[in-house]
């Protein structure tokens, strides 16, 4: 991701994404979802020296698609979604150096029904909570800042930040289509998971109802088209037009006494569990061959800051460069054995 290849159109693009120079076929953690105590995040982000802003509401915002789907489940059961007017802040968090570089967002989240569910089991005001979100933590052709990653371990290590979701992506090469025509054979391949069927919207196939006691959501959908077309990101190699990815929701019970936080969970069985279970998704959707090199480098580096601080890392977290320097080194606090 960090090789930088010149063009001889400059007005093409600086940079050319290709599978060799990204950390292609990977999986990763893409977003991960904090349940915490809204006065303690603010004193944490102002220590840190960031500031809070309201940001408009957009129907491209991944936030925002975020609280109207949770909203949406809510009014499934027993709140009305138009009862409810979520708060949105977020921070922008340090970016890689360079023109054209955009920072990650650290998005807050106040009044959502699952929020109130968690103040009324600790009898506590209703707006005690909030959610933090994280997103964006596996996008091979954006570049992430190991600043940005040291603020966000700040978040996940402590204990009483309870983990409440986890989106793990798989990327793959994959040079079938996807669209509502292949929908019914997705659903075959995807049992006994799609037993509640299968939604197509556009280059996505969902699976949003799903009978696991931990994963919740399955997605798979045309990562290049998304990319190229919906982000309008450029220099991204005609390489990796058959880029697609898988997403798997994994949920938590943040009121559950064994949720110890982001740590415990890492260093715990029940990851490897879930891990064994993506496998198992990922193998009927007929992806091979990805390797879990840069999830435990993401997971190493959230639990011990030092992998970050060699050379390669810190100009860019998510090189293909920083990421064999990761390899290559002799320490770990963290390993998958799968």
């Amino acid at each position: 991701m960090t090789k930088i290849m010149k063009i001889d159109n400059p007005s093409i693009a600086d940079i050319l994404f290709t599978e060799e120079n990204i950390t292609h076929n990977k999986i990763g953690i893409d977003t991960v979802e904090l349940i915490a105590n809204y006065e303690t995040v603010v004193k944490l982000v102002h220590k840190e020296g960031f500031s809070l802003f309201r940001p408009k509401k957009s129907k491209t915002n991944k936030t925002f698609k975020r609280v109207e789907y949770a909203l949406k489940e809510d009014n499934k059961t027993r709140y009305k979604a138009d009862s409810f007017s979520p708060i949105v802040e977020m921070v922008k968090l340090p970016k890689v150096k360079g023109r054209g570089q955009k920072p990650l967002l650290m998005s807050i989240i106040r009044n959502i029904p699952v929020l109130f569910d968690v103040a009324t089991h600790h009898k506590l005001a209703k707006d005690t909570f909030c959610m933090v979100i994280f997103a964006g933590l596996h996008q091979p052709t954006k570049k992430i800042s190991s600043e940005a990653m040291k603020i966000i371990s700040k978040f996940t290590k402590r204990k009483t930040f309870k983990v409440h979701s986890l989106d793990i992506a798989i990327d793959t090469t994959d040079f079938r289509s996807i669209s509502h025509k292949r929908k019914e054979s997705f659903k075959e391949q995807l049992a006994p998971y799609s037993k509640h069927g299968v939604i197509s919207k556009g280059s996505s196939l969902y699976i949003n109802t799903i009978e696991h006691c931990s994963i919740s959501r399955i997605l798979y959908y045309n990562k290049y088209l998304k990319q190229t077309k919906h982000h309008k990101q450029g220099g991204i190699s005609s390489d990796l037009r058959h880029w697609k990815r898988l997403e798997v929701t994994v949920t938590f019970d943040v009121t559950d006494k064994h949720n110890k936080g982001f740590t415990q969970y890492m260093e715990s069985l029940n990851l490897i569990n879930d891990l064994y279970d993506i496998d198992e998704v990922a193998r009927l959707a007929g992806i091979k061959g990805y390797n879990h090199d840069y999830l435990e480098y993401q997971i190493n580096s959230l639990l011990d800051n030092r992998f970050m601080n060699n050379r390669a890392s810190k100009e860019q977290f998510n090189s293909s460069e920083a990421l064999t320097r990761f390899k290559t080194s002799d320490f770990r606090r963290f390993g998958i054995e799968i």
